[in-house]
């Protein structure tokens, strides 16, 4: 079950608050995609190896073999050029590559001081990466999924107003596939469960629903 979209050439940008449940989604996407015989590379630059590996096997039982198909790297210490070479040394042996998260990649190797949510260096910041990871996707005909954390403390609507400016610098527009994540009735009243996660497609002002996933219950699946 693919519950993040994703497609050669383009890069797929998943925001959400805190609690979401964006890397266990992603790692379960990544997962479902070794599954399906496709190679991945995984930057956690929150969790160490382990816990990701131990993920793929305990929770959404992968077989041994089948991670054979995947490279797991702790993104603790790299900046955008350290993602940029090992993507470039493996593109010949993967087709997706994951980046848990954006908040958390630096452009350098400088520390980047702290700044406020809506302060305009940090929002230029995560512009500079996600046009360089579009064009890089691009380029290799690869399938890049980058999480960010969402900074609006206010309504979805602010939320896709964030993603339409982090993305407004993409060269290719059209190589670029947004993406929010919420609970409860984000679309319809229909949808309610606090348990459940709803994944849903921004193409500028234009929503659609795409997955709905229970975050718990995908590790009771295995």
């Amino acid at each position: 079950m693919e519950v993040i979209k994703t497609k050669k050439r383009y890069l797929s940008l998943l925001t959400g608050k805190t609690d979401m449940g964006k890397s266990t989604i992603a790692t379960y996407d990544c997962a479902e995609k070794l599954r399906d015989g496709q190679g991945a590379l995984f930057f956690s630059f929150e969790y160490c190896q382990s816990i990701i590996y131990n993920k793929f096997v305990s929770h959404f039982g992968l077989k041994w073999q089948e991670l054979f198909k995947v490279d797991v790297v702790d993104g603790t210490k790299l900046a955008y050029d350290d993602v940029e070479n090992i993507i470039r040394k493996k593109a010949a042996d993967i087709d997706v590559v994951y980046i848990d998260y954006l908040d958390l990649l630096r452009i350098n190797t400088y520390k980047i001081e702290k700044r406020e949510p809506q302060d305009p260096t940090k929002i230029l910041h995560f512009q500079e990466l996600v046009s360089k990871l579009a064009a890089l996707a691009f380029e290799l005909s690869l399938s890049i999924v980058v999480l960010s954390q969402e900074s609006s403390t206010g309504s979805f609507e602010n939320t896709i107003e964030e993603l339409n400016i982090l993305t407004s610098t993409i060269e290719h527009s059209h190589h670029i596939i947004k993406m929010f994540i919420g609970r409860d009735n984000i679309l319809s009243s229909q949808i309610r469960s606090n348990d459940i996660s709803h994944v849903v497609l921004v193409d500028g002002y234009n929503l659609e629903h795409f997955a709905s996933v229970n975050v718990k219950q995908l590790y009771k699946d295995w």
